[in-house]
């Protein structure tokens, strides 16, 4: 009979408590070699040890990114502030406004000539005789070289004094094309000098001298630093000074402004270098010149009452020979 064979012995299964102990040393070398500091035998220092370092390392890391983020929105707002003052500066530096004049033709023909030389006893028959329609009168105002010039706007310190005869009138045309905004709030006459009128004989057309226009109109017999309000649709602001009642804005996308500018000087022949304007803008109050592309301004007078004044008329004889009352008006 054969010998029977001992029972088997089902193998051991793993004991669970030996794998928690297998995992919990993988875990202990794994964080003694990355976190030594956080590595402990009891699981549950060891994991709050964990917990807190990578708690501190989340804080530690939102921190860094919110500063560098900081930083780059400083320097980014410096940047910019750097970039818009200098954009300013280059608005401010340089002329604040740009400006074109030239000389107005006003009517045609002019109001009136003016002549240097006075004329003979034979020049003045010849003139005394002309007609209307003989065409005689440019060829002679020709041959005496004779100047056209506009009539002035009847502009008067008082309602009692003689209005001004002759003016010397400029469209003057101001664009800025600065950013920030300017206002011009004054404008005179620089570097004036006057000199006795040389116009020893006068034409006057008549019916056309003392026409009004808008805009501004400087008397040098009164003030060559302040110019007064011309135009008749003005009403009760007409005849005062202009700025105290207007101003002139420029730059911060303005559209340009269009002046008409008229001079008189009486019994004067004047010059001047420029019409000086002046600004203010952000940066205080400033000057700026205003020229005859790049050249200055001339005015005329009339040698009254010296000169011989003649005038054109519409009804009865053609030329008149008239005679001056005083220095600022005649009579025919």
């Amino acid at each position: 009979m054969p010998a029977s064979e001992p029972p088997s012995t089902p193998p051991a299964s793993p004991d669970p408590e030996d794998g928690g102990r297998a995992t919990s040393s993988f875990l202990n070398d794994v964080i003694s070699d990355v976190l030594p500091e956080a590595a402990d035998p009891d699981p549950r220092r060891r994991n709050r040890r964990v917990l807190m370092r990578a708690g501190w390392a989340a804080l530690t890391a939102l921190f860094a990114f919110t500063l560098t983020k900081g930083c780059d929105w400083l320097t980014a707002e410096h940047d910019a502030q750097v970039a818009s003052d200098a954009d300013d500066k280059v608005d401010l530096s340089g002329p604040a406004f740009t400006s074109s004049v030239r000389l107005d033709a006003g009517t045609t023909p002019p109001d009136a000539y003016l002549f240097d030389a006075p004329f003979s006893p034979q020049e003045k028959r010849t003139l005394l005789a002309m007609g209307r329609d003989d065409g005689a009168l440019t060829p002679f105002v020709e041959a005496h070289h004779g100047r056209g010039v506009l009539g002035a706007d009847p502009v008067r310190a008082r309602p009692t004094d003689p209005a001004p005869l002759f003016s010397q009138t400029w469209l003057v045309d101001i664009l800025s094309d600065r950013k920030a905004g300017l206002v011009i709030n004054g404008l005179r006459m620089k570097g004036l000098t006057c000199t006795p009128a040389k116009a020893a004989a006068v034409i006057v057309r008549k019916g056309q001298a003392g026409g009004s226009y808008e805009g501004m109109f400087f008397d040098v017999s009164r003030s060559a630093g302040t110019p007064f309000i011309t135009g008749e649709e003005e009403g009760r602001h007409y005849g005062k000074p202009f700025f105290q009642y207007k101003k002139i804005d420029l730059g911060n996308g303005a559209a340009p402004e269009g002046l008409r500018v008229q001079v008189t000087s009486w019994t004067q022949d004047c010059t001047w270098k420029a019409f000086e304007a002046t600004y203010v803008d952000t940066q205080g109050t400033h000057t700026q010149d205003i020229t005859d592309n790049g050249k200055g301004f001339r005015v005329r007078g009339v040698a009254a009452p010296s000169a011989q004044v003649f005038e054109l008329r519409t009804a009865g004889p053609f030329v008149r020979q008239c005679h001056w009352r005083d220095v600022r008006s005649y009579d025919c």
